[in-house]
């Protein structure tokens, strides 16, 4: 094999840097749509209720909004973005 072959990509992708904002407890409440990250699964869920457990970390409470996902809590660390309910 030659060495000036080289893979040609269709899709012009910039490298994203990683975000160095990390999601709070704050900035999260019943209402709020959230994608959620869970052992690899991302997907779209309603906060119901925000939970804090003996541990001091916070619990979501979801629903998600895809009806095959069965998972109905997510800790705040998986939470990968926030889109905040309109007039709060």
């Amino acid at each position: 094999m030659s060495a000036d072959i080289h893979q040609v990509s269709l899709l012009s992708i910039e490298p994203s840097a990683p975000s160095t904002k990390r999601t709070t407890s704050k900035g999260i409440a019943p209402g709020d749509i959230v994608e959620i990250d869970k052992r690899g699964r991302r997907y779209h869920a309603l906060v119901l209720e925000l939970e804090q457990l003996e541990s001091n970390r916070f619990e979501l409470k979801v629903k998600p909004l895809d009806s095959r996902i069965s998972w109905r809590t997510a800790s705040v660390r998986e939470v990968v973005e926030v889109w905040r309910r309109a007039g709060r």
